[in-house]
């Protein structure tokens, strides 16, 4: 078969994210199960994942892994179970309404036991979203629930195309920015929290997660050749993020009260070392900070 053409920049991140959801689902102690992420992953690679080890992509590896992608796999596993424990939480709670800001490759409306009455908004670049489509109909998989995809620039009037595809901002919604926020200045971050917050009714909560600064190429540990270009994409499109640390001084500002765990604690929790691109013995080191708040009245 021939594989789909990869989408650039933020959609190739997106598929090493996915990629590393594979890899956590091959092992015998996994955090979850993401059997959509291997079959993405097969597609574009063009392997039969079910007798072979997933081939190298970037510095995305099965075997002999680089530290910088113990790092990159990492972070994707380990931000992955704490969003899956929101989602589950907030639908246990009666929201029906999820939106996936900034979506990529998501799985959840396929593999997590929502109620049958939710409805998930996937908000994306419209690259992404029909690279997605597109491996979603190889596979012939099929979402358990309403999931509806918005195609839109998160820098831009979002808000109207959400609107427009159906949201109802008169529902608590359970907002989700995995992996968003470090590719926004903290003025646009700023602006972005408040637009989230104009459309959400009472009950809504967002979860999301971003770094307590912007992360240098100093950070990588010892990138090998075939890392390196992933590293400086990985370190080019941070622009920071939030100012305000650690997250719940930032969603203060704007009406909004949580709080979530480091990563480092989920790493810990989780039974997992903690990789040494965020190692917090380091000087000055890297730390990701994760959050879940709800919307004040």
């Amino acid at each position: 078969m021939t594989a789909p053409r990869l989408p650039e920049g933020v959609g190739l991140t997106a598929l090493i994210a996915s990629y590393a959801r594979a890899q956590e689902s091959r092992r015998r102690d996994r955090l979850f199960a993401d059997s959509l992420a291997e079959q993405f992953v097969a597609r574009v690679l063009d392997v039969d994942v079910s007798t072979a080890a997933l081939p190298p992509l970037g510095p995305a590896r099965e075997e002999h892994p680089s530290e910088f992608w113990k790092g990159l796999s990492g972070l994707f596993a380990g931000r992955t179970g704490f969003y899956d424990r929101y989602l589950t939480e907030r639908l246990a709670a009666g929201c029906r309404q999820v939106v996936l800001l900034g979506a990529g490759l998501d799985s959840r409306a396929y593999r997590l036991a929502f109620p049958a009455d939710t409805v998930v908004y996937e908000l994306d670049s419209a690259q992404v979203l029909a690279f997605k489509e597109r491996l979603v109909a190889e596979v012939g998989a099929e979402p358990a629930v309403k999931r509806v995809a918005v195609a839109a620039d998160l820098r831009e009037d979002w808000r109207r195309e959400l609107l427009a595809a159906g949201f109802d901002a008169g529902v608590p919604t359970a907002w989700m920015a995995e992996g968003l926020l470090m590719y926004f200045e903290p003025d646009q971050a700023d602006a972005f929290l408040g637009e989230i917050g104009g459309l959400s009714a009472a009950g809504s909560t967002l979860a999301g997660e971003y770094l307590n600064r912007r992360t240098r190429m100093s950070d990588i540990p010892t990138p090998e050749e075939g890392d390196r270009a992933m590293a400086e994409v990985f370190v080019s499109v941070d622009r920071g993020g939030p100012a305000a640390w650690p997250p719940a001084a930032w969603l203060a500002t704007r009406g909004w009260t949580g709080d979530g765990p480091d990563l480092v604690e989920e790493f810990v929790s989780s039974g997992r070392g903690v990789p040494v691109l965020f190692d917090p013995r380091k000087e000055d080191p890297l730390r990701l900070h994760l959050f879940a708040a709800t919307r004040n009245a």
